[in-house]
């Protein structure tokens, strides 16, 4: 009994929500104007209706109630597909507003990407136009070709073992004679130099014995490879960088590619290992001419004997010295010879341009050579 009462209840629930929305889909779908517009007897005839359905709907559980406790299976189908229509009805309604959300959202998106793209492309003509117009340091590309040039120069020359050996012979015949007095003669007068200051400051306090081997230690380790490449640089490199800017601005290197020659062969190389190889020799004459300098000085200026200065700098050299100037001197001569070459190569702009290039290989083989010598002596003297 219990269980039929509820089941009473529920279609009377159902056939109300169904009456309900019926009358309220009826009230919104009238405009109010049209109500307003009615006739006074027509506003009387609707309230009336409108008092009887309220009273219908008071009214409505009870007959309901009644009518399903004798058709119950009939009022309920009724009822439920009343109720599921207008669900169905409301769910089309919501899914059209997702749709149009969606749409909208979609318009936005799209109208972004426009936006982005059109930027996109106004950042990239301008840098295209910027790009035109654009060109990189003079320094920077010549000192990226220097070093291209000189990967070049190890590849064939070490690798390869290509060399043009009469080229080459050449300038060696060339480098060592222009080069070889001024660095005698400068190696000499600054161990003349040295000696008045040590000689002077050491026989103050009677340290006249290590004269010598301090003399010694100065030329193998300092002076002697940094004199002489100075001297290289000012002497051979800006002949070489003169040369090959010559070659260049009038097309002399051209037309060897022409011919089936490569330059870095033919000009390049047989220059780098001429420098190379010939002033860790110009290195050592003027490291005795040094020593022999300061030795005549001390004998006959302070009067320190020759022996004294030989046993002196004999106890403090070791053969490893020798070795670390040799070395520095094939390294620095490496260095000049390709930074002169690089820089003639690179030249431009017609003799103007050939003094330009001449100037600056030599200025800048000079700053490297002291750069190269403080990489060297800080790796070499801290074993």
């Amino acid at each position: 009994a219990t269980a039929s009462v509820h089941h009473r209840r529920d279609m009377a629930t159902l056939a109300m929500r169904a009456v309900g929305s019926s009358l309220l889909a009826r009230a919104r779908a009238e405009p109010i104007s049209s109500r307003a517009g009615r006739p006074r007897a027509a506003r009387v005839r609707a309230g009336c209706l409108n008092r009887a359905g309220a009273k219908s709907i008071h009214v409505l559980p009870r007959r309901v109630e009644r009518l399903g406790a004798r058709h119950p299976r009939g009022w309920t189908c009724a009822a439920r597909s009343t109720v599921a229509a207008s669900d169905a009805k409301a769910e089309d309604d919501d899914e059209a507003g997702d749709s149009a959300g969606a749409v909208k959202k979609h318009e936005g998106s799209a109208e972004l990407a426009t936006q982005l793209e059109a930027a996109g492309d106004a950042v990239a003509e301008y840098l295209n136009e910027a790009l035109k117009t654009w060109e990189p340091p003079k320094f920077l590309w010549r000192t990226l070709y220097t070093l291209l040039l000189l990967g070049l120069v190890v590849k064939r020359v070490l690798w390869q073992r290509k060399l043009n050996m009469q080229q080459t012979l050449q300038q060696i015949a060339r480098v060592g004679p222009d080069t070889l007095g001024v660095a005698m003669l400068t190696s000499s007068f600054v161990g003349m130099v040295f000696t008045i200051q040590f000689c002077k400051e050491f026989s103050k306090v009677g340290l006249t014995r290590v004269i010598g081997g301090l003399l010694g230690l100065a030329f193998t380790r300092e002076l002697t490879p940094v004199i002489c490449a100075i001297v290289l640089a000012g002497r051979v490199g800006s002949a070489i960088a003169a040369e090959l800017g010559t070659m260049q601005v009038s097309e002399q290197v051209d037309q060897l590619r022409t011919l089936g020659s490569d330059p870095v062969d033919y000009l390049v190389a047989p220059r780098v290992v001429a420098c190379a190889v010939s002033l860790p020799i110009l290195s050592l004459v003027s490291f005795s001419i040094g020593m022999a300098a300061s030795i005549l000085l001390a004998d006959l200026r302070y009067g320190i004997s020759p022996n004294a200065i030989i046993d002196s700098a004999a106890k403090y050299l070791e053969s490893g010295d020798i070795g670390i100037m040799s070395f520095k001197a094939l390294a620095f001569g490496a260095v000049i010879a390709t930074i002169s070459c690089g820089w003639g190569q690179t030249t431009t702009g017609g003799a103007k341009g050939v003094g330009e290039s001449t100037t600056a290989s030599v200025v800048i083989s000079l700053v490297a050579i002291f750069v190269v010598d403080f990489f060297i002596s800080l790796t070499w003297f801290q074993r």
